[in-house]
């Protein structure tokens, strides 16, 4: 009896057990689902008020972008009423400014030569200089950016020059039975332009040609500096001094002569070829 007793006992408290647990893990369960829906609600509303102030946010764009655009507007209005004082078009405008980028990168590419390569090409920089000139002289230079771009142009075109040698010219060491005919010979291929040197290095030699020194170096000229012309085969004075590369205009040519006079001489209808000038003022 008694252990049947035990084992009615044993039964019965497991049945109750089991029925608390039961009803502990269906509470566990409806707090758990509680949460969830709770946190299902929480992102809903969240989403909700994400979406209102999004819509918010497109209203204000639309809004912002419909006072661009009549801000735009307004501004189109004024360039075309500043255009009109101008009597220039914006076509007109664009292909002014392409003008000014296009001078812009062909100076880059200028600005990457060195400078003796850049000293070669100097009548490109005189091109631009010239074109610049020009273009100051159209009613569309009267527009602060056109002003600002040319002079920053006018600026690298300074900062190039600045860069170049004065002149062209290698040095020569005089040696022991050497002389300006010989020399010339030898550096450039024929005798007769021995006065190009005579007259580059005239403040060396002084006035006597036939009379050079061992050990002196010599300039030996290759190329004009944007002072300097070399005298060709038929140039006088006159000539030279009428050239738009020299002083552009015939009858200035006594100062050319007194410029040079020292290479010259008295006789100033008497001029050499490859005798090197000094051109006044540059």
């Amino acid at each position: 009896m008694k252990a049947v007793a035990k084992i009615l006992f044993a039964g019965s408290l497991v049945i109750v057990l089991s029925m608390v647990l039961g009803v502990s893990t269906g509470f566990a369960q409806e707090m758990t689902m509680k949460e969830y829906k709770a946190q299902l609600q929480e992102w809903a509303d969240r989403e909700m008020a994400a979406k209102t102030e999004i819509a918010k946010c497109d209203n204000e764009i639309t809004s912002l972008n419909s006072q661009i655009a009549d801000l735009d507007g307004q501004i189109a209005s004024v360039w075309g009423d500043i255009y009109a004082v101008l009597g220039v078009s914006e076509s007109d405008v664009n292909d002014y400014r392409a003008q000014l980028d296009d001078m812009d990168q062909e100076l880059s590419a200028l600005g990457g030569l060195s400078p003796e390569d850049l000293f070669k090409r100097r009548k490109e920089l005189d091109a631009m200089e010239e074109k610049l000139g020009g273009m100051k002289s159209s009613p569309i230079y009267a527009l602060t950016e056109m002003r600002d771009r040319i002079a920053g142009l006018e600026g690298k075109i300074a900062t190039l020059r600045a860069s170049m040698p004065k002149g062209m010219y290698d040095e020569y060491t005089v040696i022991r039975g050497d002389y300006l005919w010989k020399i010339s010979r030898n550096q450039y291929g024929e005798g007769i332009q021995w006065y190009r040197i005579y007259s580059y290095n005239r403040d060396q030699i002084g006035d006597n040609p036939d009379l050079i020194y061992s050990d002196r170096v010599l300039k030996i000229h290759r190329d004009n500096a944007p002072g300097e012309y070399m005298v060709g085969n038929g140039d006088n004075l006159a000539k030279i001094a009428g050239s738009m590369d020299v002083m552009g205009d015939p009858t200035k040519w006594r100062q050319l002569y007194e410029a040079n006079k020292d290479v010259i001489g008295d006789d100033s209808s008497l001029i050499y070829p490859h005798t090197v000038l000094k051109i006044p003022g540059r």
